[in-house]
């Protein structure tokens, strides 16, 4: 079977969950494809990250030029402008035929990891992440260009994608509840994985040395966007600090977004040098920091599945994550020390808890290890590929019956 994966639209340059997600599940597909094809669409801008598969024979590279892409993109981004979904379904269609037609020339299904569809007249079968909706839940967080882009874009694609995947139950239900043309039995849920030996292999970057990081620290891996709950987070310590004397570090990695001004001012005002920022980090730096973690922090209030919690699960770190629907199912199968997102207090016990007796977080961090296998990604890549073989082998007659069939089989 041939899979097609759209990639035209990943960003080389950005660190970040959906890189991580894409080059994830592409690891599973090698680890666990080797009966199938895979076209990955990329652009000559992009390839570079991309090139690695190509020595696997069952891999193969289709590169657009950039410009020639970006020139087609553009246009239908100036269509976003007439605030009529038809009028941009009508231009992306007719712009981006040539690689509509060219993908679907290659391939028995197109699968896209980047939220929405890139045009709405396939004539495959096509399967779309649509990762999450937080533009509906806090519309607050976009700029008016964004909201008005993931407005047309998701309801555009939720009306023409063949099939959905969900990161979690959560999502799957977000995405009835918000758009009532996807039956249920277009979603398959498949959560998010991770890379075990990646994360559970020792590394020595001297990271800690380089930054002069104390022994034990707090590690708080995330964009600083307003939705991954920095502020709680830094509250909690200050609580901390004010009543019971204690100035527990804080390592935060990610990259600059909305809410940097925000946090920056509250480590200014409250005077937390023991907050160290270390910004966008390189991979291998950031597995270090999980492993020499005396705990993770994941207090994001909106997720659709949770790559720290696998992650620091994986490097063997006890882990502290905001109590919202997909940490709870992640729960049922890892331990985890849960908090409600906006209660700086009920963090700040949970944190002085566990700081003061270790001897719990490597329990907890021992049941992880064992347990994260579930989570794999090579596991999620066979989940994937036992699914696409059901849609594409029985497409012609496939009911709601027989379609619930191919994904629990």
């Amino acid at each position: 079977m041939r899979i097609g994966v759209d990639c035209l639209r990943a960003d080389s340059a950005y660190v970040g969950g959906l890189n991580t997600y894409i080059h994830g599940l592409l690891s599973g597909f090698a680890a666990a494809g080797e009966a199938h094809r895979f076209q990955l669409y990329v652009t000559s801008e992009n390839r570079g990250r991309f090139e690695k598969y190509e020595a696997l024979g069952n891999f193969e590279l289709f590169a657009v030029d950039r410009l020639w892409f970006s020139w087609r993109q553009n246009l239908c981004r100036i269509a976003l402008l007439h605030r009529k979904p038809e009028h941009y379904q009508r231009m992306a269609n007719k712009i981006l035929r040539p690689v509509r037609e060219w993908m679907e020339a290659n391939s028995d299904l197109i699968y896209t990891p980047t939220v929405s569809l890139l045009s709405f007249d396939y004539r495959k079968p096509t399967l779309l992440s649509m990762h999450d909706i937080q533009y509906l839940h806090y519309p607050e967080f976009f700029s008016w260009p964004q909201r008005r882009s993931r407005q047309i874009a998701c309801a555009l694609s939720a009306r023409h994608a063949s099939y959905f995947q969900a990161s979690s139950e959560f999502i799957r239900r977000d995405l009835l509840t918000h758009f009532p043309e996807i039956a249920a039995e277009q979603i398959v849920v498949i959560p998010e994985g991770v890379t075990l030996g990646v994360f559970s292999n020792p590394r020595d970057t001297h990271v800690s040395e380089r930054h002069r990081l104390p022994e034990r620290f707090l590690l708080l891996p995330a964009q600083l966007w307003p939705h991954k709950n920095h502020l709680t987070v830094l509250r909690a310590l200050r609580h901390l600090q004010r009543e019971h004397g204690l100035k527990i570090p804080l390592v935060m990695t990610g990259a600059r977004f909305s809410a940097a001004s925000a946090i920056f001012r509250y480590i200014d005002h409250e005077n937390m040098d023991q907050v160290c920022y270390l910004g966008v980090v390189s991979f291998n730096e950031l597995v270090e920091l999980y492993q020499r973690a005396a705990l993770v922090l994941a207090p994001g209030f909106y997720e659709s599945n949770s790559l720290p919690v696998l992650e620091a699960a994986a490097a063997g770190t006890a882990v502290i994550a905001s109590r919202i629907p997909p940490n709870q199912e992640l729960e049922q199968v890892l331990h985890l020390n849960l908090f409600d997102s906006h209660d700086e207090y009920g963090l700040a016990r949970l944190i002085l808890e566990l700081w003061r007796d270790p001897a719990s977080c490597r329990e907890q961090a021992a049941h992880n290890r064992e347990n994260i296998g579930v989570f794999s990604w090579e596991n999620a890549a066979r989940r994937y590929l036992l699914w696409i073989e059901g849609v594409v082998n029985f497409r012609p007659a496939l009911g709601s019956a027989a379609l619930t069939g191919c994904i629990h089989a």
